[in-house]
């Protein structure tokens, strides 16, 4: 039986939010991304640490030259992008950035269309609200799901700095989109895409894809060519890059200082200190009633496996508790993986965090059902779902504590990404006041602040091998020829430290003051001039 979320009525006047189909309404969202996600470069942007190993990649790629021994963990999905846009050069960040930064705004789109899908099948059949008073509780669990996943730690700042997990929450959703029309192929393949930037996406899309050919032995060509092309893209580039068919997994067992993964318990400290407090307590706590409700209502109506037929609201209780329970475990997943040793960095628990979201935004949308049918009984009909979603706003509202003590702290995310813009436009600066990348490379092994070592590689022509991070503790040997010395953030301490630089000046080194920008001071033994 094919799973489907009960369809709602479609009058004319409703088409805009119910009468898209699916490819109509994903276009027109992609295109409406693109275009927001473009104007977004008017502001100071920039990429991060990953998204500069990307395009160095996506640069050697194209020039058939890749070097993978360093940097983060090989994904295929962001390089395929930066590959692409390799030949455009010195617009490749920034084409990339438009296509990371779509990616979250499609995300939201995502996440509200599932979301209110999924509270469209809650309504009663026979509802005389009038037009599209009729959705309004539909309408605010999209609204109340899309705002809580821009609210979550970090899902701004990350998605602004090029980082890959808003465009696979996308894809992740529109193929369970499509599984919900009973496009299980398609479904399929945007699974595969969400697949090549979360290997953990394997577990579901596997055996969905088995089950996919069970059922359909026509789909054999089209399961096998997708089982086959995931591993060659996640494997074999490592192989011909560095040699390591496995480097990947390997770089991702050794995470960066202050990780999760160094605490005591890294389970406990991910769960109760990352993924948790991602949502606020008004969202999770009634997203896990809900979830409990729909298993009750479910299990009240089980008559309906025998049958072969749901009932009306069986297939909206379905996936609201399966959407729930992904979420769950997905963090539970991105938890267990770093008590493993992995890095249990924040934005890799932002898929789970969208499906908790998603059934935080059902959760109040049945909420303003059940007000709706309240109003009704007052003798109120012909509005009484907008009453009702009124009535379940003012209540998310005004439950304490108050809602803006849990509200992302706007002006501290401007400031965050001003001073990450302010590093590339420096370095460019420093870079050219230092006589240009060929000038730089000539002179010798290159140094820079860890965070920014895939930056500098990028701007000078380098593998980022060719760029070293500073020492972990002070050596008075082994000194680079060229020092990019910045903080990470604005208040980070200055890397190298000035008393490594001493000591190696003291060893024999002879360092010249190359260039100054307000964040980068460039050190040579090649040069003796100031500049800046």
């Amino acid at each position: 039986m094919a799973l489907a979320v009960p369809t709602v009525a479609r009058p004319a006047r409703l088409a805009v939010f119910t009468g898209l189909r699916a490819g109509r309404f994903y276009l027109i969202a992609a295109a409406a991304a693109l275009v927001l996600a473009s104007l977004t470069l008017l502001l100071p942007s920039t990429p991060s640490y990953d998204p500069w190993a990307w395009l160095i990649w996506g640069r050697e790629l194209a020039h058939f030259s890749l070097h993978t021994t360093t940097g983060p963990s090989w994904k295929p999905l962001p390089v395929l992008f930066t590959t692409l846009f390799a030949p455009f050069a010195a617009a490749q960040p920034d084409l990339w950035l438009v296509v990371a930064r779509a990616g979250a705004l499609m995300a939201l789109a995502m996440v509200f269309r599932v979301s209110f899908r999924v509270t469209s099948g809650l309504l009663p059949a026979r509802a005389q609200d009038a037009g599209a008073a009729r959705l309004a509780p539909a309408l605010l669990g999209g609204l109340i799901a899309a705002a809580s996943l821009v609210n979550s730690g970090g899902f701004i700042v990350e998605n602004a700095l090029g980082y890959s997990e808003g465009l696979a929450i996308a894809l992740m959703l529109m193929a369970l989109d499509r599984l919900m029309d009973g496009a299980p192929r398609q479904a399929l393949v945007l699974g595969f895409l969400a697949c090549l930037d979360r290997p953990e996406l394997w577990l579901a899309w596997v055996p969905f894809g088995a089950w996919l050919w069970w059922r359909d032995r026509s789909c054999g060509r089209l399961v096998l060519g997708l089982f086959a092309l995931v591993p060659l893209l996640w494997f074999v580039p490592e192989l011909l890059g560095s040699g390591q068919l496995l480097r990947g997994v390997t770089r991702a067992h050794h995470p960066n200082a202050g990780t999760p993964a160094f605490s005591r318990c890294p389970l406990c400290t991910v769960l109760d200190r990352e993924a948790w407090p991602t949502l606020m307590r008004r969202v999770k706590f009634p997203a896990i009633l809900a979830m409990v409700a729909a298993a009750g209502g479910l299990w009240r109506t089980r008559g309906w496996l025998a049958e072969g037929r749901w009932p009306r609201a069986a297939g909206a209780w379905a996936w609201l508790l399966a959407l729930g329970c992904a979420g769950l475990l997905w963090w539970l997943g991105i938890a267990a993986e770093t008590q493993a040793g992995f890095a249990g960095n924040r934005r890799y628990l932002e898929l789970g965090t969208a499906l908790v979201a998603i059934a935080g935004g059902v959760a109040w949308g049945w909420i303003a059902i059940t007000a709706a049918r309240g109003v009704r009984r007052l003798g109120q009909r012909t509005y009484a779902s907008a009453a009702g979603a009124l009535l379940a706003a003012g209540v998310l509202v005004t439950t304490p504590p108050w809602i803006g003590l849990g509200v992302v702290n706007l002006a501290a995310t401007r400031r965050a990404l001003a001073y990450q813009a302010e590093l590339r436009s420096d370095l460019t600066r420093a870079v050219s006041l230092s006589g240009g990348p060929r000038t730089l490379r000539s002179c010798g092994p290159v140094m820079a602040e860890g965070y920014q070592v895939p930056m500098v590689a990028w701007m000078l022509g380098l593998p980022p091998a060719r760029v070293e991070p500073p020492p972990s503790r002070s050596t008075p040997d082994r000194w680079p020829s060229v020092i990019f010395q910045d903080r990470a953030n604005a208040d980070s301490a200055l890397l190298p430290a000035p008393g490594q630089i001493a000591a190696w000046e003291h060893a024999g080194a002879r360092y010249g003051l190359l260039a100054r920008t307000r964040s980068f001071t460039v050190f040579s033994t090649c040069a003796h001039r100031v500049r800046g």
